[in-house]
């Protein structure tokens, strides 16, 4: 135990107790950040680096604070635990920083084992002086010092460090004019922490310290301190962070994914993060192939932006992935930016469907309606020639045949894809009133169904029209028609026509020829028709209505023999609704 009068107060004590507190404070924290959110790549190095500086800082204020001899000398062999790796520790920190291409390991080991002689050697000087041929205590100055008066070995260390000093300045200034604006800042402010200590050690070693026997570069460091701090949280040291996020300021709607030289993940904005697998402090450090998507992946391997769709938070998401290089100085590592087009790409398909129609509707008006149109002038003029009532009448056929096609192009022209004016409806109600408007004289309707559904009363009624005028025209059993004919022309004997429930929907049917089983996967293509009269819009529109309303169409055979339309996924209505008797 020391007696009081072994203690003295000097004026450099409380710079560096502060200096090598904030260094060990920060080194350490450095070190934690290996394994929290948003971690500093070089984060190691730095640490350690850090907690060096500190603990030489800090013995050697501990020193300054004592006055015995033997204390003096054990604490100066003490210092050397953390000055002996400080320049391999800072050159490390610069060749990380700087991004050159990294040493040969034999080439660091032999690095390495300069620092270890050195420690070697001072712990057992004594033995042969070659660190120093003398200590003496000088009080010269109003306080009690140790003055080293250093031999060869010394020397051998002190051109080692400055040999790595000097080529890490070089480094750093090199860095300084390749970089950018913001990696120009980091680079500047390393430099202040390296170059500050370095002028004054120089000092130290020459005849010109105005202070002799003081240790001008550990006091150096403590002043150093403030600037690595600040360059530490200002800007961030060591990683590609700062300029991703400056540069990805104006695309921070969308996700945002740093990534280094090696694909690894270093930070993530909050929407970019919900593309990962994991979260972000478990995703540093590793391949970001293995952290998203194999569609995003993909936009890993090119310049050019892709278009993916993505599983986020259990919907499914259309969206655009590109990357930008980054760069700072020798560090390279890429943004990626995810951005959802989810809204856009449905405005696209939306739109390719509209067109699509359009040409449908070009279609019929320039083909199918020219020919009824050429009918009615061509007889037109017989009947101005002859006089017939024969001509007329097929005058009259063709324009009711236009008005066909003009109703089936204005009913597909007005379907959308949902149905937001739903209300509960009779099913038997509509049945009978879409019945009313087909004319149908060698038909019958049987209803055996009278629940309410919620459903677009005018559209319902389309469905059925559709239906029935369907039912009417191919359900003919006369063997003048053929047997495979979707729509034709009148039926020649009497259909019947049934609707009836389902567990989940209705059921339209009649006895009629049928569809056969190979068309029956292409008469709901709209166009698509057997017969040089038809549109091929009928049952196009019968299908249009029911995915409107979110229900699923099917095409069978009835038992009868004809055809059977089932539509199932149906939502029943609790309400009543009045329903007409059947006829």
């Amino acid at each position: 135990m020391y007696s009081a009068t072994n203690w003295q107060v000097t004026p450099y004590t409380l710079p560096l107790g502060v200096g090598a507190a904030l260094f060990v404070v920060l080194g350490a924290h450095l070190l934690r950040r290996q394994n929290m959110k948003r971690a500093l790549p070089g984060a190691t190095r730095g640490g350690l680096l850090l907690l060096a500086s500190g603990f030489w800082m800090g013995v050697y204020a501990l020193e300054l604070s004592r006055t015995d001899f033997a204390t003096l000398v054990l604490l100066n062999q003490i210092q050397y635990l953390g000055i002996a790796p400080v320049p391999l520790l800072w050159f490390s920190y610069v060749v990380r920083h700087t991004g050159v291409e990294d040493l040969p390991k034999p080439v660091w080991a032999a690095l390495a084992g300069v620092p270890l002689v050195t420690v070697a050697l001072v712990f057992t000087n004594s033995a042969h002086t070659l660190i120093w041929d003398g200590l003496t205590l000088s009080d010269e100055f109003g306080y009690v010092m140790l003055v080293n008066d250093h031999s060869i070995g010394f020397l051998a260390f002190i051109i080692y460090a400055y040999t790595l000093i000097v080529v890490g300045v070089g480094l750093l200034f090199r860095s300084l004019v390749v970089s950018d604006e913001i990696y120009r800042k980091q680079t500047a402010g390393l430099l202040a922490g390296g170059l500050v200590p370095a002028i004054a050690g120089i000092v130290y070693i020459s005849e010109y310290s105005p202070v002799p026997g003081l240790n001008l570069p550990a006091i150096a460091f403590s002043f150093a301190a403030a600037a690595v701090a600040w360059s530490v949280y200002r800007h961030r040291l060591f990683t590609l962070v700062p300029i991703a996020w400056e540069l990805a300021a104006e695309s921070m709607k969308g996700g945002a994914i740093v990534i280094d030289e090696r694909d690894a993940v270093l930070d993530a904005n909050p929407t970019g993060e919900r593309y990962l697998d994991d979260d972000l402090s478990a995703c540093y450090g590793r391949p970001i192939r293995d952290l998203v998507p194999d569609s995003i992946a993909a936009a890993l391997s090119t310049d050019t932006p892709i278009e993916a769709t993505v599983e986020v938070d259990g919907d499914e998401r259309d969206v655009l992935v590109s990357t930008s290089r980054l760069s700072g100085g020798a560090t390279t590592g890429r943004l990626v930016i995810i951005r959802d087009i989810t809204d856009q790409k449905s405005r696209e398909r939306r739109l390719e469907r509209q067109n699509d129609r359009l040409e449908e509707f070009a279609s019929v008006v320039s083909h199918d309606l020219r020919n009824p149109l050429t009918v009615a002038s061509g007889y037109l003029e017989l009947a101005r020639e002859t006089g017939e009532a024969e001509y007329f009448d097929r005058v009259d056929d063709a324009h009711d045949r236009m008005e066909e096609i003009i109703e089936d192009l204005l009913t597909l022209a007005r379907q959308g894809e949902t149905l937001s004016d739903l209300s509960p409806v009779g099913v038997q109600t509509i049945a009978r009133e879409a019945w009313d408007s087909v004319a149908a004289q060698q038909a019958t309707l049987e209803v055996s169904l009278d629940q309410t559904i919620d459903a677009d009363r005018g559209r319902f009624r389309q469905l059925f029209e559709n239906l029935f005028r369907n039912a009417v025209e191919h359900g003919s059993t006369s063997n003048e028609q053929s047997d495979d004919a979707v729509e034709h022309g009148s039926a020649s004997s009497e259909v019947h026509i049934r609707v009836g429930p389902l567990s989940d929907g209705f059921f339209v049917e009649d006895d009629g020829t049928g569809i056969s089983e190979a068309e029956r996967e292409r008469v709901f293509e709209r166009g698509y028709t057997t017969h040089e009269e038809g549109t091929g819009f009928g049952l196009p529109i019968i299908r249009s209505i029911a995915d409107a309303h979110g229900w699923t169409v099917e095409l069978t055979t009835a038992d009868s023999g004809g055809a059977r339309f089932e539509f199932t996924d149906v939502g029943f209505s609790s309400t009543e609704v009045d329903a007409p008797k059947n006829d």
